[in-house]
């Protein structure tokens, strides 16, 4: 790349987004848990963030090329900046959904920014490691605004003026890349082509597992340690270990996917979140099958997403990046609705019931197609 500073200058920025994000994401449900709504409540409020990053995602490629890629970013953090602001206004269930999912359509659009001028600058050789240190540094970013929260302003409207302050950041640091995406003369939604590539299958399910899985981490998982009876401060150091573990293992899971493939490392992080779920569900060793579930959860989306854009040609990468935000986007958006209404019915562990019967299925998926790799050409098993 011809600017090589703009790879760590984006990560600098993304920094900034991912600690809004993440403190924001903890504090919603407590916020919500607090003002006693009911957990179906809350996990429609995470469904509606979802719903925006549905939408983000189907739109950010027309944003991208209508006022080209920096632009289209730094107009996503002022939408979330006012629609974190606007959080403030009233405490009820409507206005939440509808300010969480403006945010949800914010975070979609930055995420397909960045996630594009990554895969399109990388090499076959590069780009895996690139998503790497990507992931690594979405994860940091999670970390550092779940170990900050402590020390965000508890009202709504201050944490508002304060998450405001950290997009101006990186609105400044986008500004100073020089990062141009390739503009599609034809339709910007041709997603169905990519959805429907078969040699990308399996990556774009294990996309669609990954938003599920994190996603109803994100929108419940707070309200089920509050609903325990932890502070906020007990409840944001669980979250801390459980993205800590992921951050840590997504250089080795990286190494593990490009040595061994893809499909096997999948499927034994699927196995492990199954082990992790069981022993949740019991309340047994809940530090180590917390770091056990954090360290695999968050590896599933960067292997499936490297398997998806091995499958394509390099001009299509913006396009299958698309439908990789768009499959796992629904995940988000269906998992926290249907898990929160069930967990209202029968009982907070369902929580982790429901993660190990969704990686259990993907573990079926994956020896049922366990020739999925064999049948790649070798340079492309190795991005």
């Amino acid at each position: 790349m011809k600017h090589s500073y703009s790879f760590p200058i984006l990560l600098t920025s993304l920094l900034f987004v991912t600690i809004s994000l993440s403190a924001l994401n903890t504090q919603v449900p407590l916020w919500l848990v607090h003002n006693q709504f009911p957990v179906w409540q809350i996990g429609l409020v995470g469904s509606s963030y979802f719903v925006g990053n549905l939408i983000g995602t189907i739109v950010a490629n027309w944003f991208i090329n209508k006022f080209n890629a920096r632009h289209t970013y730094s107009y996503s953090c002022i939408i979330f900046a006012i629609a974190t602001i606007g959080l403030s206004f009233s405490m009820d269930f409507y206005s939440w959904a509808i300010w969480r999912f403006f945010i949800g359509i914010a975070c979609a659009v930055t995420w397909v920014v960045i996630e594009s001028c990554i895969l399109v600058t990388g090499t076959a050789r590069t780009r895996g490691k690139m998503l790497a240190v990507y992931m690594t540094t979405y994860y940091l970013g999670t970390v550092f605004g779940q170990a900050l929260l402590q020390y965000f302003p508890q009202d709504v409207l201050y944490f508002g003026l304060v998450v405001l302050v950290l997009m101006g950041l990186a609105i400044l640091f986008i500004l100073m890349t020089h990062y141009k995406l390739p503009k599609r003369k034809k339709s910007s939604f041709n997603i169905m082509p990519m959805i429907l590539h078969k040699p990308s299958r399996l990556g774009l399910i294990g996309c669609v597992i990954a938003g599920m899985l994190i996603g109803s981490l994100y929108s419940l998982m707070p309200a089920y340690y509050s609903h325990l009876g932890y502070s906020d401060n007990q409840v944001a150091n669980w979250m801390i270990l459980l993205i800590l573990s992921g951050v840590i293992a997504q250089l080795p899971a990286s190494w593990c996917s490009d040595k061994y493939g893809r499909r096997v490392v999948l499927l034994v992080e699927s196995l492990l979140v199954v082990v992790a779920c069981v022993l949740l569900a019991f309340n047994l060793f809940a530090v180590w099958a917390i770091i056990l579930l954090g360290s695999t959860i968050y590896t599933i989306y960067p292997i499936s997403m490297g398997w998806a854009c091995s499958c394509v040609r390099k001009q299509d990468i913006v396009a299958m990046n698309q439908a990789m935000l768009l499959t796992n986007t629904l995940g988000s958006l269906i998992a926290p609705a249907i898990i929160s209404y069930i967990m209202d019915k029968i009982s907070n562990d369902y929580l982790f019931v429901s993660f190990a019967i969704i990686s259990f299925y993907f573990v079926i998926l994956l020896v049922k197609k366990r020739g999925a790799d064999a049948h790649q050409p070798k340079s492309t098993q190795t991005n």
